[in-house]
């Protein structure tokens, strides 16, 4: 059975419920397991399909959600096994009057922000169309725009294909990504072929998901667009280390049967239904009952930001005057004395801009949000905090912002950050729930919907010493599409400076990096040691290990002096990190170039 023979029908439909929970109910073991049960354990996923069936549902969707090599860490052929089984068990116990939705997940790759997805996808899509389906379910997606390339690829190589598209909410109506449901409207009616259905699922639960369901219904009656909606029972608890949910079925049948009556012609439930929520819903909804509508909740439009003076290193920026910036490093602990001293002596030098890195090596310090924070308060100079993807997951990141934003801070520079070293891996995990590319995208979202009458600039990181420029240059204009309008590169020692010329040539505006050396031991170190930094033996020579303190300030001053003249036509403004916090070596360098007429 096709979806579009289902519509013909008289409804409201009920449809499945959750795979993944209900699995983990039934067996005790990880819902992360269930999709490997497609060939481990068939007579149980057949049972569950056979269970909804039994209760009333009309669309049952494939066992395959999580089927992709990246959420199961399989090779493809053995996924694609995994597909072929998954579709063939539902296949079976759907019988002939049910839909059989192929149900495809997002992919996210692990580890690697460049790899490619679509390869996968069409592949998937090719298995699940040998198998002969004809109906498609994208669900729980954070985000529409990476799977145009997908639809597109299923629309070409099956043109009588039907494509369900369904989005994943929290209760403030936005997805993971940061992404309002209005937003995500706008872009399906953009898209060149209208999807067979639209719908929400996961995310939350029915009353949470009610006001959400009207907008989406009222958005698709005039493009006659069906729309289905599966809810959560609810919300999860923890017990004895197993994840719960304690929702009735009857509540979760009243509430989800007022969505049906609000315009959703197919109704069921993702995480923490069971059958018997279903067989409640169909009963309900078989009994005709028709709960009263109840109107659309009215969003109330409330700005979390103060008309404003511009943020000076911002105004100063967009106005394309050269800028300074100076990065301090937070303190390992949460003593901010020395910190502040020295952003007051960069101020009084003529900075514009402090940066604060965000526990570079994946070495623990001082929040660097709450490090800028301070310093904007008590010292009175802009703030830029490096906000990095690896300790914090996308809600995380996005609270961190939100956070900036309310201290005043208007520029953050979002980079992926270092790797955990090996040998912390067994207790210290690493996120990377995000890339630095998605965290901008986040950053230009919420410029959108919150920040909207004072957004935040986005910066990025530049590496102008790689040997293969033409690779860096993609790097960079993915990042500027994704919002970013400025970048900090790493220190540059040599006279490199085709990839920031051919960065600025496409609108960025890039702040050279200024490292300035302090010893024979640090030019050593950081030459050797330290990824990405190269530092030409002319510069080291000028070393000797019998040098004391002040000698060799001296020689590290002269050699960034250099380096700051070399680099001054190919720059915006110049991004000095602060050796060891010593803020006396960046205002001598800053006096020396303002004698010399650089500045």
């Amino acid at each position: 059975m096709l979806l579009r023979e289902l519509l013909k029908l008289k409804g409201p439909f009920v449809a499945d419920g959750a795979m993944g929970t209900y699995f983990s109910l039934l067996t005790g073991q990880s819902a992360s397991l269930c999709e490997a049960a497609n060939q481990e354990q068939p007579d149980v996923i057949a049972g569950i399909h056979r269970a909804y069936r039994k209760a009333g549902a009309r669309l049952v969707r494939t066992n395959t959600f999580s089927a992709n090599t990246a959420a199961m860490r399989l090779p493809l052929s053995q996924v694609l096994h995994l597909v072929r089984e998954g579709y063939h068990i539902a296949r079976r116990e759907a019988g002939d009057q049910a839909v059989v939705a192929a149900d495809v997940g997002a992919i996210y790759p692990q580890g690697d922000e460049q790899a490619d997805p679509l390869p996968e996808y069409r592949a998937i899509l090719d298995t699940f169309l040998e198998c002969g389906a004809r109906t498609f379910l994208f669900e729980t997606l954070a985000e529409l725009e990476p799977f145009l390339p997908v639809f597109a690829y299923l629309r070409e190589k099956c043109p009588s294909a039907e494509l369900m598209v369904s989005f994943s909410l929290t209760p403030d109506g936005r997805t993971r990504a940061g992404i309002p449901l209005g937003q995500l409207l706008a872009q399906l009616e953009a898209m060149e072929h209208p999807v067979d259905a639209v719908g929400l699922n996961c995310g939350c639960g029915p009353m949470h998901l009610y006001p959400h369901a009207v907008t989406l219904c009222g958005w698709a009656k005039p493009y006659q667009i069906p729309v289905f909606i599966l809810p959560n029972a609810g919300y999860p608890a923890v017990e004895q280390q197993r994840t719960v949910f304690n929702t009735s079925p009857e509540y979760f049948a009243v509430k989800t049967a007022e969505i049906a009556a609000a315009g959703a012609f197919l109704v069921g439930g993702c995480c923490g239904t069971t059958p018997d929520h279903i067989l409640k819903l169909a009963h309900m909804l078989g009994e005709h009952h028709q709960p009263a509508a109840q109107p659309p909740r009215t969003a109330v439009s409330v700005s979390l930001t103060p008309k404003e003076a511009p943020d000076p290193f911002s105004g100063k920026l967009k106005q394309g005057n050269f800028v300074l910036a100076a990065e301090l490093d937070p303190p390992y602990g949460s003593d901010l004395t020395k910190v502040l001293t020295a952003a007051g002596q960069l101020k009084a030098s003529g900075m514009d801009v402090i940066t604060i890195s965000d526990s570079p090596l994946a070495r623990v310090k001082l929040d660097s949000i709450v490090c800028a924070a301070k310093i904007r308060r008590e010292v009175g100079i802009s703030a830029l905090p490096h906000l990095c993807c690896r300790d914090k997951n996308a809600n995380a990141l996005r609270a961190s912002l939100m956070g900036a934003h309310c201290e005043g801070i208007r520029a953050v520079l979002a980079v992926t950050g270092d790797h955990v070293p090996e040998s912390d891996r067994g207790y210290v995990k690493p996120v990377f729930n995000v890339t630095s590319i998605k965290l901008m995208e986040v950053i230009r979202q919420l410029n959108t919907d919150i920040f909207t009458e004072s957004p935040m600039l986005i910066g990025g990181a530049l590496n102008p010493m790689v040997p293969r420029v033409d690779t860096e240059l993609i790097r960079v204009k993915r990042k500027m599409e994704a919002g970013a309008s400025f970048f900090l590169t790493q220190p540059v020692f040599e006279g490199r400076f085709d990839l920031i010329d051919r960065a600025r040539a496409l609108g960025a505006k890039v702040l050279v990096g200024i490292m300035p050396l302090v010893s024979y031991r640090n030019a050593y170190y950081m030459s050797n040691e330290v990824p990405g930094i190269q530092i030409p033996p002319d510069y080291l020579n000028r070393f000797h290990p019998e040098m004391n303190r002040e000698q060799s300030a001296q020689t590290g001053i002269e050699i960034a002096v250099e380096i700051a003249k070399l680099a001054r036509p190919h720059a915006d403004g110049f991004y000095f990190m602060t050796p060891f916090n010593r803020a006396e070596i960046i205002c001598a360098i800053l006096s020396r170039l303002q004698e010399d007429g650089c500045l």
